[in-house]
């Protein structure tokens, strides 16, 4: 049995990308993954151009008064020339012309007598944006791997790239899994439990539009039926991860011959979490716990789905001071949640719960993750925190 990063990097040697890809365009590239390097297919800016409102002139006329030749609007393809003594009126994003390095803003203007004098002076190459200072034509622009935010998305659309290799999105079915779950739109009596996990797996998944495929009953026939569909990626199911419980699980996925990644994993309270491989298909059983189940599926299942997209990139996590002692239990993760304000995590409720609570999850906006010698945490200590 390992503890959350060992298994983590357990995921790591075990999942690799999923080989198929497809093409897309920008309006729908906002979260994918990229299949392949892109390059610049231009210059960034593309050619020598204003960056505000203002005279362009050239700066060894500095001290001398400045005939203004005309305006030049952005738009406007004219190759202009500056000759001596002599400045355009040029606005924001136009070319610049020829013999020209620095630019008076617009608000520094001072004219005598038709002509332009420079009383406040800029520093040469004042708001010249130089063709390619940004990006030049075939250098990289963004690496396979890389999971497209709306910045880059700008980016790309800048360059005229408007059609994108992505890796495809993994599939995913989602079960739940016991004889007394009940669906939140069924009757329920006082002895029965409202399904919350497929829900909240659906939820934390959103972005890989997961398929609820129901209830599966405490039969050994009715969980061989269920994880025998090979048509996803990834079959989420929680409950029937406990030893007692775990029979019907365990025999079916032998019986299908899946073979076990890991088997239980030393953290509180995700360690009723178990994953299990056959060829490029996957199962995770997470534990049957609400709270159990939604920090495992964080934790675990965005792993697992990160892997298949070939996304590299790492998990962004927040440096925060520890606002109270806490006593930890060692030789485990402990997941601790909590709240951050002005720098400093308050756990919830000293880190008291149980793992079939749901309030604490709703309370709290991060995850602090233990390390498993830890014993205990102390008041002003430095911590790493994960954001919910």
């Amino acid at each position: 049995m390992k503890n959350i990063f060992e298994t983590l990097k357990l995921l790591e040697e075990h999942i690799a990308p999923l080989k198929e890809s497809e093409i897309i365009s920008l309006e729908n590239a906002l979260g994918r993954v990229l299949a392949c390097d892109l390059y610049a297919k231009k210059n960034l800016p593309s050619f020598n151009n204003a960056a505000l409102d203002g005279y362009a002139f050239n700066y060894d006329d500095i001290n001398a008064p400045l005939k203004i030749m005309g305006t030049i609007l952005a738009g406007d393809k004219t190759p202009y020339k500056l000759k001596k003594n002599e400045c355009f009126k040029i606005m924001t994003g136009a070319l610049m012309p020829e013999n020209a390095d620095t630019i008076l803003m617009l608000e520094e203007e001072n004219l005598e007598k038709g002509f332009l004098v420079i009383k406040t002076k800029p520093k040469r190459f004042n708001a010249f944006r130089f063709k390619g200072e940004e990006q030049k034509e075939g250098e990289l622009l963004l690496k396979r791997g890389q999971k497209l935010n709306a910045a880059m998305i700008t980016l790309l659309a800048a360059q005229g790239i408007y059609k994108i290799k992505v890796i495809k999105k993994p599939s995913v079915a989602v079960f739940s899994s016991g004889n007394e779950l009940k669906e939140p739109w069924e009757e329920c009596d006082s002895l029965s439990i409202y399904n919350a996990n497929a829900l909240a797996v659906q939820a934390l998944l959103n972005d890989y539009n997961p398929c609820y495929l129901g209830i599966i009953k405490d039969e050994f026939n009715a969980s061989l039926k269920a994880l025998q569909n090979n048509q996803f990626d990834l079959i989420i199911t929680s409950g029937g991860a406990s030893v007692g419980e775990a029979d019907f699980m365990d025999r079916a996925l032998k019986e299908l011959e899946f073979k076990e990644i890991f088997n239980e994993i030393k953290a509180r309270p995700a360690k009723p979490t178990k994953l299990y491989q056959k060829d490029n298909k996957l199962i995770l059983i997470l534990p049957g716990n609400p709270m159990a189940a939604f920090l495992s599926c964080f934790i675990f299942a965005k792993k697992i789905l990160n892997l298949l997209e070939g996304n590299t990139e790492k998990e962004r996590k927040i440096n925060a001071l520890m606002g109270e002692d806490l006593k930890l239990k060692a030789r485990r993760n402990n997941l601790i949640l909590g709240n951050l304000e002005n720098g400093i995590f308050t756990p919830f409720n000293h880190n008291q719960f149980g793992s079939a609570m749901i309030l604490p999850l709703v309370k709290s906006t991060f995850l602090l993750i233990s390390k498993e010698e830890q014993e205990s945490i102390l008041k002003g200590e430095s911590v790493q925190l994960i954001y919910l």
